[in-house]
């Protein structure tokens, strides 16, 4: 008996939601290409109003990237990222994280 029964039945749904709502494609490591959701929003990362800048958040089912760590290189729509928190997939086999333009 399977451990995971609907681990198939998981697999095509990431697959389905991947391809469906993806707004941006990543490449990890020169692999094949792959659907994210990308999101651009106003940051203030010292809650003053002082600075403005972008929060840069990206999230796609994990197994699309193996072996990306913190501090590791995603490219996003043909631009470079840096990961910049931890790559912990939830349960379902997703990953959320912070990126942030890599220096050229």
């Amino acid at each position: 008996m399977s451990l995971a029964p609907f681990s198939a039945l998981e697999s095509r749904l990431n697959s389905a939601v991947q391809k469906h709502i993806a707004n941006a494609t990543a490449v990890h490591n020169g692999g094949a290409p792959f659907g994210v959701l990308f999101d651009r929003s106003p940051a203030d990362p010292f809650g003053t109003g002082a600075v403005d800048s972008a929060r840069h958040d990206v999230s796609f089912v994990a197994a699309n990237a193996p072996g990306l760590a913190e501090g590791g290189t995603l490219v996003i729509d043909g631009a470079a990222y840096t990961v910049a928190s931890g790559v912990q997939p939830d349960a379902g086999g997703w990953v959320t994280l912070s990126v942030y333009p890599k220096a050229a």
